[in-house]
């Protein structure tokens, strides 16, 4: 997030709007009363980016997700999908054949490869991710899952 920009357009604009009153003291005020907001006006947008954390941290609950200040700025930071594997690598031994939709094949095969990874591994790495995040607790299980 990048603070002054922000507050620049917000000054930008207010300024245009004290402007049209056509009175040198109106604008003079205004300034002033911008200058005096400028701290609030960080504090808010602190504010916003520690809501934004938030709400990614809800949707993600395997990953940790921080609000941290790189200069003036506040930046959201979502780490790595925390616990255990469910499998290793060398642990792949099983098959599926799997139907999907052309432009979700494309997605996935675009997305693995911003990644770095093969289409087989990056699947691999999102079901594992997802199955450990919806692994039941062993409480409610009945039975085993072969994975």
């Amino acid at each position: 997030m990048n603070l002054d920009a922000v507050t620049t357009t917000l000054e930008a604009r207010t300024e245009a709007q004290l402007r049209l009153s056509g009175d040198p003291a109106v604008e003079a005020a205004g300034a002033a009363i911008l200058e005096a907001l400028r701290p609030a006006l960080n504090e808010a947008a602190l504010a916003i980016a520690r809501q934004a954390a938030e709400e990614v941290a809800a949707q993600l609950p395997d990953r940790s997700v921080d609000v941290v200040i790189e200069g003036d700025d506040p930046m959201v930071r979502i780490g790595k999908p925390s616990g255990e594997p469910i499998v290793e690598a060398d642990e792949l031994d099983a098959r599926i054949t799997l139907r999907l939709p052309r432009a979700l094949k494309d997605l996935i095969e675009s997305v693995a490869d911003v990644e770095g990874d093969s289409v087989n591994s990056y699947i691999v790495k999102s079901l594992n991710t997802n199955a450990a995040a919806a692994r039941p607790s062993s409480s409610r299980v009945r039975g085993s899952y072969d994975l």
